[in-house]
């Protein structure tokens, strides 16, 4: 199967796969509102019903901020902490999700599927999935101590004393892409790696490792095809977003709207955000779709 075609048929199976992506999508957005409210908390505990709170949702002031922080001694530090471990915590959460994704595939699309059969797949593969993760996790450290720390390192003592700063330049941004191609590659054949796992039901997080890293480095172009053309897609909504609805343009507003006009600005500003979200989820599960279809295409 070439690429082109495995493309087509993972937007296919995605807009077949609607009730996956939403589950995608709540479970993230239940996690950010998660690490949102403390620090809601916080600024209406600070703020109360004054007309500062009211200032607030029009803009952001970075007086107040700094106010916060003299009167509230530690309080960002924690908000950080907290928002640092639910960002971790997503990590294994979308991990063990994308089970339930290509358990949907694996089962396919000519039998009911209800919302108890995903979570039963995510049962199923995520033991797996998460050894997986481990194994990827590993090697983006080793990416980070190659390229970034050893070969970086390497790059700054033979530059060290050099008078142009035009080598210098050159050399970093190397280093740089280095590490970009290298996460890149763990990123791809961790995808064809949970596919295997799925698709070949026994397979153990290393075997499906070690069989996806063959696989992709065998079909180096259709892979990165199949793996980029979603993903690219995802990027051009966030430009699009931005072009159509730049921050300049909602904040006049917001500071100039009326009493019952600031609700309906932001709620259309949430749902905005949350529509991109929700399509960059649905452009992921097209990406896994895709690179099923190859996978199975191809084995």
């Amino acid at each position: 199967m070439g690429a082109a075609e495995a493309i087509r048929i993972g937007f296919k199976l995605a807009r077949r796969s609607r009730s996956a992506v939403w589950i995608l999508f709540l479970a993230n957005l239940g996690l950010s509102a998660l690490a949102g409210l403390p620090i809601y908390r916080g600024i209406l505990r600070f703020t109360g019903h004054s007309l500062m709170s009211q200032t607030l949702s029009r803009s952001f002031s970075v007086d107040w901020l700094v106010d916060f922080s003299v009167n509230s001694v530690g309080s960002l530090e924690r908000y950080a902490q907290v928002i640092g471990l639910l960002g971790l915590l997503a990590i294994p959460m979308n991990t063990i999700l994308a089970g339930g994704v290509l358990g949907r595939l694996q089962r396919g699309f000519d039998q009911p599927y209800a919302l108890g059969d995903f979570f039963r797949d995510v049962g199923r593969y995520s033991g797996r999935l998460l050894r997986l993760m481990i194994i990827a996790l590993v090697g983006y450290w080793i990416v980070f101590r190659v390229c970034n720390q050893a070969l970086g390192g390497l790059v700054n003592d033979w530059l060290r004393d050099s008078l142009d700063d035009r080598p210098v330049f050159w050399a970093r941004l190397g280093v740089s892409a280095l590490v970009i191609l290298g996460l890149g590659l763990i990123n791809l054949v961790t995808d064809f790696a949970r596919v295997k796992l799925v698709l070949e039901g026994g397979t153990s997080a290393a075997v499906a490792f070690l069989g996806a890293l063959g696989f992709s480095l065998g079909r180096l172009r259709r892979a990165l095809l199949v793996y980029l053309v979603p993903s690219l897609c995802g990027i051009v909504l966030l430009l699009v977003y931005r072009a159509v609805l730049p921050w300049q343009l909602v904040n006049s507003p917001l500071a100039e709207a009326g009493k019952y006009r600031e609700p309906l600005t932001l709620a259309l500003l949430f749902f905005a955000q949350q529509l991109v979200i929700l399509g960059r989820y649905w452009f992921r599960v097209s990406t896994w779709a895709g690179e099923w279809s190859l996978y199975s295409g191809n084995r």
